[in-house]
């Protein structure tokens, strides 16, 4: 008897493995990958109703003007933040510089907090305290009136633990990407190129 429970249970057990895997090839299947789409520096990229969560940016556009990697006490250096303190500094900061501009959004805004510096091996998010003090504000999200732009620091954290050493040696070179919507299309804007 204890036999046939065992061969009935493991027949069972693989019944549920099988169906669970069918289930997940179908929804693979099913649902495509997002859109991806590559904006290059300098190019004005028009955020329009793809979104990150529920929150559309129709109106806005963002060009990335500048990316530079700073050692993170030579950024503090140049910049002027001599009383700056961080209780877990970053060993660099990826210095991007955005201009945002609003040309007939009356409600949608930006939040910065949403977007991230990505590769195919990392994601890194903005340093908030660098973000702060650099922009002299004190909020993520921004809003800005109609047919007005300006200018923004976001300070991207890289910590040597995340890269290969090989990477880090070479961040000049490393492919990576800021990415400033998810969907329905996932628009990126390629850094160093």
């Amino acid at each position: 008897m204890k036999k046939w429970t065992k061969i009935l249970l493991s027949v069972i057990c693989v019944g549920i493995v099988a169906a669970w895997g069918i289930r997940v090839y179908w929804v693979n299947r099913t649902y495509p990958d997002v859109n991806r789409q590559y904006y290059s520096m300098g190019e004005e990229v028009e955020l329009g109703t793809d979104r990150f969560y529920y929150d559309s940016m129709d109106g806005y556009y963002v060009t990335l003007e500048s990316a530079e990697i700073y050692e993170y006490e030579d950024l503090l250096s140049e910049y002027g933040f001599y009383d700056f303190y961080e209780a877990y500094p970053p060993d660099r900061i990826y210095l991007l510089k955005v201009n945002i501009r609003n040309t007939d959004s009356t409600e949608d805004g930006i939040d910065f907090s949403d977007w991230v510096l990505q590769s195919a091996e990392i994601r890194e998010d903005l340093d908030w305290d660098l973000y702060y003090e650099m922009n002299n504000i004190e909020e993520t999200a921004i809003a800005l009136r109609t047919d007005s732009e300006m200018e923004f620091y976001l300070p991207y954290n890289l910590r040597d633990d995340f890269f290969k050493e090989s990477d880090w040696n070479n961040l000049e070179e490393y492919p990576m990407f800021l990415t400033v919507t998810w969907f329905p299309n996932k628009k990126m804007i390629r850094i160093n190129e």
